[in-house]
């Protein structure tokens, strides 16, 4: 009986969030900015690799960003350990093709090794919500062959991921599937 109301009563606490939230937005004009206290971001190391859902001759590459602390976690010793996906570091003999809005095939991972989770408060509607030290890296992979399928490539170094990083230290692997745009 007591599961019937609980939206209920979660509607009076979700509702006090939703008038701290139109308070937060209403004194947008009167807080100061944010912009330049943290300081330039790194750059970006440029890449390259073989898309896995456009055809490119074998003299052919494509070009992709990473940054470059999770291109040291994940490339030597990850993707250097697997069979179905590539990346290289120099253009080489190859020739660079460009596809409009293409985005490559990307692994997504969450690194926490501490397993340490705060309680914190949100500034904007003041509910209280779980906050993870950890840090989020993302890296691009390509094809190293024609016929090598995606999903194949990334369930490869997800499981060179998992018995790379000992304890459970990688917490959350997902894909970030490629995508090639239509040009404009």
């Amino acid at each position: 009986m007591a599961r019937r109301y609980s939206d209920i009563k979660r509607g009076a606490k979700l509702q006090q969030a939703f008038t701290n939230l139109q308070a937060y937005e209403a004194a947008a004009a009167t807080r100061p900015s944010k912009i330049g206290t943290r300081g330039a971001r790194g750059l970006n190391k440029t890449v390259y690799i073989a898309p896995f859902t456009t055809h490119i001759d074998a003299d052919e590459i494509v070009q992709a960003r990473v940054k470059p602390e999770a291109f040291t976690i994940i490339s030597p010793a990850i993707l250097g350990g697997t069979t179905k996906a590539d990346i290289a570091e120099t253009l080489g003999a190859k020739s660079l093709v460009t596809f409009p809005s293409f985005r490559a095939s990307r692994i997504v991972f969450f690194q926490n090794a501490s397993r340490i989770a705060t309680v914190a408060r949100s500034e904007r509607t003041n509910m209280e919500y779980l906050k993870y030290t950890g840090n989020t890296y993302s890296c691009p992979f390509g094809a190293t062959v024609d016929a090598d399928d995606e999903m194949e490539a990334f369930l490869d170094i997800k499981a060179a991921l998992l018995t790379t990083f000992a304890n459970s230290e990688v917490k959350r692997v997902s894909l970030s599937r490629e995508f090639v745009g239509v040009g404009r």
